[in-house]
């Protein structure tokens, strides 16, 4: 009997010891502080996406602070705006289109981890929801004072994504 006991205890000793451990995962932050963590990149960001092109991504405070704007200038013609704002117990980000469409995405904290992570909520001015739109992204802050945003758009039903890094610019 004490022989079976060790050769149970070596055994689970040494499955224990080999088998890979995950790092424990951070809890995505509540809706409040993810906005709070948001409000940490006022300023202005140059922006590269995968294929290598740039552009300028400005984030400012208004209205007592209780929104933060993001404004997107892809050339001196095209620019997008975003507006976060809390919603009660929501954090909701609106998406202001040069496709003329307006989706309104929710920070899931749920599927967030340690990347805040924005989905479809409704849209105005979106006939249907196969019509070109944004309709997810994620926001990904690093230590080394960058960050990442990866946006999923869909057309014609089908859903593409890209990548991009961003590094802040001096101020002037």
């Amino acid at each position: 009997m004490h022989r079976r006991t060790l050769l149970i205890a070596l055994t689970t000793l040494a499955g224990a010891c080999t088998t890979p451990r995950s790092a424990p995962q951070r809890a995505a932050p509540a809706p409040d502080q993810a906005f709070q963590t948001l409000k940490g990149l006022v300023g202005a960001w140059q922006g590269t996406n995968e294929r290598g092109r740039t552009f300028l991504v400005d984030y400012r405070l208004v209205a007592g602070e209780s929104v933060l704007v993001e404004t997107w200038t892809m050339s001196p013609t095209r620019t997008s705006m975003t507006v976060y704002h809390m919603d009660g117990d929501a954090l909701i980000a609106t998406h202001y289109c040069p496709l003329g469409n307006q989706p309104r995405l929710q920070y899931r904290p749920e599927i967030s981890g340690q990347r805040l992570e924005f989905r479809f909520r409704d849209a105005t001015n979106l006939p249907n929801e196969r019509v070109a739109h944004e309709h997810a992204f994620w926001i990904e802050i690093n230590g080394d004072g960058t960050f990442a945003r990866n946006e999923t758009y869909v057309e014609n039903g089908e859903a593409g994504s890209e990548t991009s890094t961003f590094a802040r610019l001096p101020q002037p």
